[in-house]
């Protein structure tokens, strides 16, 4: 089971598709963060392979591509995390689930080996 079918999302066949689903991912509100993060991080490092490949004429493997994708995520989702619950705590806000528990939630029982970037 890729990431978008654990998300309950249709991944996109067109172009337009694509843009309409970033613009309105899901109704959660952790979700509709995640899939776009995941889609800034997609193109960054694809962008950054086609790079290196052009001017190193060094190539990656995509689990190392991948793994790096997880990373930056994990990485952009811990401070928002924490600013969530810093959140939560002085507003004595309904609990809800951070964004980075969201994120993991996806992963934890899931070994990762492909992600279909949107």
């Amino acid at each position: 089971m890729n990431f978008l079918q654990r998300l309950q999302l249709v991944p996109p066949l067109l172009f337009e598709d694509g843009l309409r689903l970033l613009n309105n991912p899901s109704r959660e509100k952790n979700v509709k963060l995640i899939v776009r993060l995941l889609h800034q991080a997609c193109l960054y490092l694809i962008w950054k392979e086609r790079n290196s490949r052009i001017h190193t004429d060094v190539a990656r493997p995509p689990e190392a591509i991948i793994a790096e994708i997880k990373q930056i995520i994990r990485l952009r989702l811990d401070p928002l995390a924490r600013a969530q619950s810093l959140a939560r705590a002085q507003s004595l806000a309904h609990r809800e689930d951070s964004v980075l528990a969201t994120w993991l939630s996806f992963f934890r029982s899931m070994k990762l080996d492909s992600l279909e970037c949107l």
